[in-house]
């Protein structure tokens, strides 16, 4: 049996635990990030072998990473590459690229209850940008029912 159980999520990230079997596979991170191909991403396999002009021509790009604490099987990797690939709107303008890490301390620091420390380590070890910052509860909008 396979789940997908949804962690974490912003406005242009989101983190996934997909699970098989009750057994934790991967951590998915799914990035958009509202830019085009950077030069290190040109350099990726297939990307290398397509002209610059139609590379060029994507202005959006999401990552999708798997994060797992030991190298994935390959009909694993084929599955989350194709399900996941999935959740994403592939267009003439965007598409998406797939990478897989490794951290072999993975479940030392994640597990059912992760905090904004946590996620920010799953974001570091797979090379993402994004920092999340602790919320403010003062800053949030109180419902009242006067």
């Amino acid at each position: 049996m396979i789940s997908v159980d949804g962690k974490f999520r912003l406005r242009d990230l989101e983190i996934f635990r997909f699970l098989k079997d009750n057994i934790v596979l991967a951590y998915v991170i799914n990035e958009d990030t509202r830019k085009p191909y950077t030069e290190e991403d040109k350099k990726l396999d297939p990307l290398c072998f397509l002209d610059e002009e139609d590379l060029n021509e994507i202005v959006n790009v999401f990552k999708v990473y798997f994060l797992s604490d030991e190298p994935l099987k390959r009909d694993e990797s084929v599955m989350l590459r194709e399900f996941f690939g999935e959740l994403v709107y592939n267009s003439s303008f965007t598409n998406y690229i797939t990478q897989e890490y490794i951290d072999e301390k993975l479940y030392e620091y994640a597990d059912d209850i992760c905090n904004t420390e946590t996620y920010q380590r799953i974001l570091e070890v797979v090379g993402s940008s994004n920092r999340i910052r602790d919320i403010n509860t003062e800053s949030w909008l109180h419902l009242s029912q006067d």
